[in-house]
Order: structure tokens, then sequence, then C-alpha cells
């Protein structure tokens, strides 16, 4: 190839380029433009402010000032807690299996715990009542070092004296635990139950924020009068819990499939579906002709009519679950199974 096609093809790969291939080439670029910024900011870091050859020792802390030493306690409660999140991913939801037909019961479900998440379980609670009792004995020591406070003028009235500002109690730490509690049961139950949760979380923290509003208005106040009021105590939460025990009970009825009831009873059509109790299913014999059967749409053999004599045994799925968990049919006959599904989009 002579030098002046060589020079038109590169141009003609300028000017007409394989846009596939650009475009295959971003991620490469996107990746080339991440790793520069964090050569950027580690050479910032490593060039920031002076540099020492040897650890200074630490300055002594002025009087009336009470340095708290390093502690174990949080990466204790941090390991606890992470077992607890890691003990949710090995537990299973799953069908109940009724001993006898070895067959799923509908609506019917079994939680299952894995060896490893027992194990995670008993780390979890291993870690966390080492953190309490690890930072119980901290606590115990940083208060045994305190000096004797000085004494308090006595207070008849109930009124803290001018300049002594003490906050009044508050109920949002209790529901916000229990909020948390029901949002990290909906993980392990089903995701209505997790939405109730995130519902509960969310009120205590709007609570919450009210709380902290009103005693911002009180410093507001508290610029004029030089007095920073105290909040009055609240009264008990009647309320707030009952509307989490609505919450959290409808979610569990929801998710149980009690509320909205579930229709057991086959397909529209008004075919009667195999009974729940463990007799045999009534067997319904197509007639002798071979007119097409009354099977509704969605059978598992659509246009097929039984064979004369056959038995038809009838079964549909509606809620996840099927409507029997046992078909019966006379021995030496031959039968035809219809199957519904009433489960749109979900395949059985």
């Amino acid at each position: 190839m002579s030098p002046w096609d060589q020079l038109l093809q590169a141009l003609g790969a300028l000017l007409s380029p394989d846009w596939n291939a650009l475009v295959l080439l971003v991620p490469l670029g996107l990746a080339l433009v991440v790793l520069a910024y964090l050569g950027w900011v580690v050479r910032r870091y490593a060039t920031a402010g002076p540099t020492t050859a040897r650890m200074r020792p630490p300055l002594p802390a002025p009087p009336g000032i009470h340095m708290p030493g390093p502690s174990l306690a949080p990466f204790l409660a941090a390991t606890g807690a992470f077992a607890f999140l890691l003990a949710l991913l090995f537990v299973k939801v799953q069908p109940a299996i009724d001993p006898a037909t070895k067959l799923p019961v509908p609506r019917s479900t079994t939680i299952v715990v894995e060896p490893f998440g027992i194990a995670a379980v008993v780390v979890g609670i291993v870690a966390l009542v080492g953190a309490l009792l690890y930072w119980g004995r901290e606590a115990i020591r940083d208060y045994d070092a305190l000096e004797s406070p000085p004494a308090l003028p006595a207070v008849a009235s109930g009124v803290p004296p001018a300049g002594v500002h003490v906050p009044g109690p508050s109920f949002r730490p209790l529901l916000a635990s229990i909020a948390s509690g029901a949002l990290l049961l909906g993980l392990v139950i089903d995701p209505i139950v997790f939405l109730a949760g995130v519902l509960m979380v969310v009120i205590s923290l709007l609570g919450w924020l009210a709380d902290a509003r009103r005693e911002y208005r009180e410093v507001e106040k508290a610029d004029a009068t030089g007095h920073l009021a105290a909040i009055p105590a609240p009264r008990f939460p009647t309320g707030t819990l009952l509307l989490f025990a609505v919450l959290f009970g409808g979610s569990l009825l929801v998710a149980s499939g009690v509320i909205p009831p579930r229709n057991s009873t086959g397909a529209a059509g008004g075919a009667p579906s195999a009974t729940l109790s463990g007799s045999a299913p009534p067997a319904t014999v197509a007639p002798a002709s071979g007119a097409p059967s009354a099977a509704p749409s969605g059978s598992a053999a659509p246009g097929e009519s039984p064979a004369p004599g056959a038995v038809v045994l009838r079964i549909s799925a509606q809620g996840i679950a099927y409507d029997t968990n046992a078909l019966e049919a006379p021995a030496n006959t031959p039968f035809q199974i219809v199957f519904t599904n009433n489960d749109a989009g979900i395949p059985h």
C-alpha cells in the first residue's frame, strides 16, 4: 500500500470511526479518569501538612478537662451487629411440607435457619454482650476517676435554677427501637412487614424532629430571657403505639393472606376444584361422546378432549399456591390432569 493510500485510510478512520468500538471504550475511559482522580487525592494527602520523623509525645490535658482513652467496645459492638445482619442471609422462608403427602401445604410457610446462620447469631450475641460488659467496665473506671462534683443548691419547686438546662424525658428512643425491630423482622418474614417497619421508622423520626424543633424554639426564647426552659414531660405515646400495632398487625395479616382473603375456588368459570381435605377429590368422568370438557382456559392440554372413560382431575393455582395437595384416581383407569394457572405472569 502506498503512503498516499495509508494516509487516506487513516483520515477515513478519523472522519468515519467505528462508533461501536468507541462506545465500548467509554467504561475504560471513565475508569482511567477515576483512577487519575484517586491518584491525585492520594498525592494531595501524602504531601499535605508538615511531616515528622517520629511521633511527638501527647500534650497533657489542661486542668478541668477529661480526655477519655481509646476503647475496643465500639469495635466489638460493630462486630456483633455485623454477625446478626450476616445471619439474616442464612434464614430462609420455605413452604411447609405435609408429612403425610410430602407436598407443600397451601398458604403455609416455615422458617429454616442454616447451621452457619445459627453460628453467626451465637457470635453476634457473644460480641454484643462482651461489648456491653467492656463498655460498662470502662464507664465505671471513668466514674471512679472523676472528682466529686460541687454541691448544687436544693431546688424545692422542681424548676432548675438559672443557667441550668435539664432536658425533659422522651419516648422517641423507645419508639425508634420498636420501629427498627419491626423493620429488621420484615427482612425475614415478608416485604409487606418490611414496608410497615419503614413507615414506623419514618413516624418515629418525624416525632423526634418535632421535639427537636420545639426545643430549638425554646433556645430562641432563651436569647431574650436568658434562661432555657425545659420541655415538659411528654404524655405516654398511646396513639403512636396503637398506630404501630395497626401497621405491624395489618402487615402480618396481609403477608399471611388473611387480608384480603384469597379465593381458592379455582377458575372464574365456576368449575369446582378439588377439596383441601385428606380424602380423594371427586373424580369427574368425561362424556363418552368425546365432546370437549368444560376445562377453563389455561389448562395443561388445550384443544385436546379426554379419552373416552378417562377421569379428569382438576387442579388450579392462585395466590402462589395450589388449591389442593393431593390428586387421586382409580387404579387401572386412564386419567387426565387439567391445570389452571390463575396467577397472571407467574409460572407454576
